[in-house]
C-alpha cells in the first residue's frame, strides 16, 4: 500500500493523525505527551517533589514485587529520604541484567516472561528490547506499554528542542538493514515515516556512489532544513563532501545521536551545513534521555521519565562539574525495573541549575560515551560502524557470541573475534554475519572468522570493539618534537 502522499498533508493533520493512529493500538502517548509538556512549566521545587514521588513508587514496587530487588531486602527505612534510600540500591550492571533478567521481572509478567525470546501475545502490552552489544554481548530488557509511551514522548519532546517538532519534515540519516537487503518496511513503519516526514537515508550504505546519492537526495528537497542523523554517519558524509569539493545542504538544525558529538564533530557539521547542532542522548534500553536546547548550555535530563546520577568508582555522587559514570533509573517502568543502571558512559553534571530558556529540567555538561572507529571501504569512504552494532547486537543477535571485536587489516580484509556463549547453531549464526560484512563492504571482502578465550585488550588495557588497523597504518605519522 502506497502511503507516501500522507507526507504530503499539513503537519497539524499528521499530528492528529498520529496520535489518533496510536490511541487505536493501545498506545496513550496523547496524555503521556500533554503530562510531559506540564512537568516542563513546574518549578524547581515542584520537579523535585515529582522525581521523588515517582522515586518512591519506583523502589516500592521494586521490593515488593521483582525476585531481584526482593531478595536485597532494601525496604525503605522509617523517616529515610528516598534519595537515601536510593543509594543503598547497588549499582546495576549489564552482566547482572543479562544473568537476572527473569528475576528482574516483576512477578505480574513472570509466567509470560521468561526469556528474551519472549513474545506478546497482546499489540501494545509489553516488548523485549535488545540493546545494540556496543561492549559485547547485547543485554535485553523489557518496555512495558507505559514505558513505550513515555519513550515515545522522549523522542518527540527532543525533536521539538531540536526545532522540528512532530509532522516538520526532516532528513533521516540512519541504518535500516531491510533497505540493504532490498526489502520494503512493514506498513506501520511506512506510516509512521509519513506522518513524521521523514525522508530517510541508509547510514549502513557509506560507499562513494552511496555517499553521492544522500547529498543528491538532500539537494532535491530544498523545502526540507533539518537531519537526524548517526553522529560519525553525518562527519563522514561531511568530510566525504569537503574532501571531494561538494556542497552539502545549508540547513537549520542537525540532531546528532548514536555517538559522542566531539566539539571537532560539532565544527565540522556547522562548517558544512551551516547547521545549528544539537547533541541528543539516549539508548535502546534507556530511550532517550536528555537533549540540547537553543542555549547549548548542556543537555536537559527528561526528568518526567528518567533519574541520573554521577557517580565515583565508589557510586557516590560526584560534585558538579566532574566527570563520572553515569547510572540511569527509569522513573515508569515498572515490569522490569531498572534501578541505578550503569549504561557505560561517562557525563559530567552542570554546575548552574538553571537554563536561560526556563526550562526546570537539570543539565548535564558533557558526555563522554564512547567511541567506535570509522571503518574505510574498499572506495576509501568512511563507514559508521553502527551497522557492526546492529547486526551483531539486534538483528542477527541469537544469544551465542557473549564478545566481539572487529578489527580491519586492510581495505578489504577484516577480522571478527569473537568468544562464545553456546556453540548451538553458531555457524549459522557467523555465516550471515560474513553475509551481512560483505552486503556493507563489497561482495569480495574477506571476514576471518576467529574464536577466542579473551578479547585482546588494547596498549592502554582497555577492549576496542571496533579498530580501523587500516587507517591507523595510514595515517601520517606525528611530527618529531
Amino acid at each position: 500500500m502506497n502511503v507516501e502522499w500522507i507526507a504530503q498533508l499539513p503537519g497539524g493533520i499528521r499530528r492528529q493523525i498520529y496520535f489518533s493512529l496510536q490511541a487505536a493500538i493501545g498506545s496513550r502517548i496523547g496524555p503521556v505527551w500533554r503530562e510531559f509538556l506540564a512537568w516542563e512549566k513546574y518549578s524547581s521545587e515542584q520537579l523535585d517533589q515529582g522525581v521523588k514521588q515517582r522515586l518512591t513508587r519506583l523502589l516500592g514496587h521494586a521490593t515488593a514485587h521483582s525476585e531481584h530487588y526482593r531478595g536485597l531486602h532494601l525496604g525503605q527505612r522509617p523517616g529515610e529520604d528516598v534519595l537515601g534510600w536510593l543509594q543503598r540500591f547497588p549499582v546495576l550492571s549489564r552482566t547482572q541484567v543479562r544473568d537476572r533478567f527473569a528475576a528482574l521481572v516483576a512477578d505480574n509478567l513472570r509466567g509470560e516472561i521468561t526469556s528474551p525470546e519472549s513474545v506478546s501475545r497482546r499489540r501494545y502490552d509489553w516488548l523485549v528490547v535488545k540493546t545494540g552489544g556496543s561492549i559485547g554481548m547485547p543485554t535485553t530488557v523489557v518496555h512495558d506499554a507505559r514505558t513505550r509511551d513515555w519513550g515515545r514522548a522522549t523522542r518527540l519532546y527532543a525533536l521539538r528542542q531540536c526545532g522540528f517538532p512532530l509532522g516538520t519534515p526532516y532528513f533521516r540519516l540512519w541504518g535500516s538493514e531491510l533497505d540493504l537487503l532490498k526489502q520494503q518496511s512493514s506498513l506501520q513503519q511506512r506510516l509512521l515515516r509519513s506522518l513524521h516526514g521523514e525522508v530517510p537515508m541508509n547510514a549502513f550504505k557509506a560507499r562513494e556512489s552511496d555517499l553521492r546519492q544522500h547529498l543528491r537526495t538532500m539537494a532535491s528537497r530544498p523545502d526540507i532544513h533539518h537531519l537526524m542523523t548517526y553522529v560519525d554517519a553525518a562527519v563522514g558524509l561531511a568530510e566525504f563532501a569537503e574532501e571531494r569539493g561538494l556542497n552539502c545542504p545549508v540547513l537549520s538544525t542537525i540532531m546528532g545521536c548514536a555517538g559522542t558529538l566531539t566539539p571537532e564533530s560539532r565544527r565540522i557539521l556547522e562548517r558544512n551545513f551551516k547547521a545549528e547542532v544539537f547533541d541528543k542522548y539516549g539508548s535502546r534500553e534507556c530511550c532517550d534521555m536528555a537533549c540540547e536546547c537553543r542555549f547549548h548550555t548542556g543537555l536537559h535530563v527528561f526528568s518526567p521519565n528518567v533519574y541520573l546520577e554521577i557517580v565515583d568508582d565508589q557510586g557516590m555522587a560526584v560534585p558538579a562539574g566532574e566527570t563520572g559514570r553515569i547510572l540511569v533509573t527509569l522513573l515508569n517502568n515498572l515490569s522490569f525495573p531498572m534501578i541505578r543502571y550503569e549504561i557505560g558512559d561517562l557525563g559530567r553534571r552542570a554546575s548552574e541549575r538553571l537554563c536561560p530558556c526556563g526550562s526546570p529540567f537539570p543539565l548535564i555538561e558533557s558526555l563522554q560515551g564512547r567511541q567506535d572507529d570509522m571503518l574505510t571501504t574498499d572506495d576509501g569512504t568512511r563507514q559508521s560502524s553502527s551497522f557492526v552494532r546492529h547486526f551483531v547486537g539486534v538483528s542477527l543477535n541469537r544469544q551465542l557470541i557473549r564478545e566481539w571485536q572487529l578489527e580491519q587489516t586492510g581495505l578489504s580484509t577484516f577480522v571478527f573475534r569473537f568468544k562464545p556463549e553456546s556453540p548451538d547453531g553458531l555457524d549459522e549464526n557467523l555465516n550471515r554475519l560474513r553475509e551481512s560484512f560483505r552486503l556493507v563492504f563489497g561482495r569480495s571482502t574477506e571476514i576471518e572468522m576467529q574464536q577466542v578465550d579473551q578479547i585482546p585488550p588494547s596498549p592502554s588495557g582497555k577492549v576496542r570493539w571496533i579498530i580501523n588497523s587500516c587507517r591507523e597504518a595510514s595515517a601520517p605519522a606525528a611530527p618529531a618534537p
